[in-house]
């Protein structure tokens, strides 16, 4: 297959999918270009994997506040459109049997779903959140007018995000989770392409387990900080672990090397994941491909990759039962230990990389079968 992919986004989980969906389709030898505006080279950058890169310079406004939020909203709004609209132009010209789209960070579904010829393919990690989520809303007290502003450019940004997506010949979700928002928000019925872990460099290390465990993500209500640090008071002093809290802000990311994110799982008797609404989450997958149990909340994906009580537990928003599972790990380190290797042996077996693109070459090829270029 001849395949154009593209992306707009910023370091993370949703740019390594980009990375390993393009790495696994490159490797079984079909010819993959990435479009994109992102001009950000980090580990997670495509175009290391690609028979050709196409690089679309967009300049955002770096400061949002007062008469540069309206000409930051109008170059996302109108000037953006454009741009994609010329990407599209320019993909349709080289003979692509399938075009990929992920994310654009500016406005979650691209703008260049809506102007393809060629059989096109949205990959949906999340809804656009703060169009759907009530926890998202505009809670900060600003002025009247302002509040006004903030509300229109939100119904906006919804409009074009479900336009967006409906425009796409087809859809993928990446999980089941995601599959049943996506029905919600947009009235279109994906399949499910689930996500991996890099089994290579996510790996058990031989190194001992220490009284900690590991919190990945931010101090945010959002991510279950709060009752993070509610189930460590509960815990008797002569129980309590240390905290390695691996979190980012916005004004302050960060932002460990794999090598180190891999040692700090591996040093760890558990990984805590408290989202109070996770999308699929590849935390509890590289914790699990470490040899570390998970304790994770039910809800999102957790509830697709965490087999509870056999990888780890699956816990409510309940500091209490947080705090009891917690417990048992520490009380009893040969059980993170012997959670440890099924997690291992669990993940090899179900959530590898090879295993997932050899899912979406099957979908592809099917979707080809059924859809010829308009």
């Amino acid at each position: 297959m001849k395949i154009a992919v593209y992306y707009n986004l910023e370091f993370g989980g949703a740019k390594r999918v980009v990375f390993e969906h393009v790495r696994g389709l490159t490797n079984r030898n079909h010819i993959v270009d990435v479009y994109t505006t992102d001009f950000e080279y980090n580990i997670f950058d495509p175009s290391k994997k690609v028979n050709t890169v196409y690089r679309y310079p967009f300049n955002e406004v770096s400061v949002i506040t007062g008469i540069n939020r309206f000409v930051s909203d109008y170059k996302n709004f109108v000037t953006l459109k454009k741009l994609h609209k010329r990407i599209a132009l320019d993909i349709d010209s080289k003979d692509y049997d399938l075009v990929i789209a992920h994310p654009d960070r500016l406005t979650q579904a691209p703008f260049l779903l809506r102007f393809l010829n060629t059989p096109s393919i949205y990959y949906c990690q999340e809804p656009l959140r703060i169009a759907y989520e009530y926890g998202y809303r505009l809670m900060e007290k600003v002025g009247f007018l302002k509040n006004i502003y903030e509300e229109l450019t939100r119904f906006h940004r919804k409009r074009i995000d479900r336009h967006n997506v409906r425009s796409a010949t087809f859809t993928l979700a990446s999980c089941y989770h995601i599959r049943e928002r996506m029905i919600e928000a947009y009235d279109v019925f994906p399949k499910v392409s689930y996500l991996g872990v890099d089994q290579t460099v996510f790996r058990p290390l031989p190194i001992s387990k220490i009284n900690e465990i590991i919190f990945v993500g931010s101090k945010t209500r959002a991510d279950g900080y709060d009752l993070v640090e509610k189930a460590l008071k509960l815990l008797p002093s002569s129980l309590k672990p240390r905290l390695n809290l691996v979190a980012w802000t916005k004004e302050n990311r960060k932002r460990l090397s794999e090598k180190d994110l891999v040692l700090n799982y591996n040093r760890s008797l558990a990984t805590l994941c408290t989202s109070r609404l996770e999308t699929f989450g590849l935390v509890p997958l590289e914790s699990m491909a470490c040899g570390t149990p998970v304790i994770a909340t039910k809800v999102g994906g957790h509830r697709e990759t965490v087999l509870d009580g056999k990888a780890g537990f699956l816990v409510d928003f309940d500091p209490e039962e947080i705090a009891e599972k917690i417990k048992i790990f520490l009380e009893k380190p040969l059980v993170a230990i012997q959670m440890g290797k099924f997690s291992r042996k669990y993940i090899e077996n179900v959530w590898n990389w090879e295993r997932r693109i050899d899912e979406l070459e099957i979908i592809l090829k099917n979707f080809l079968k059924k859809h010829k270029k308009r």
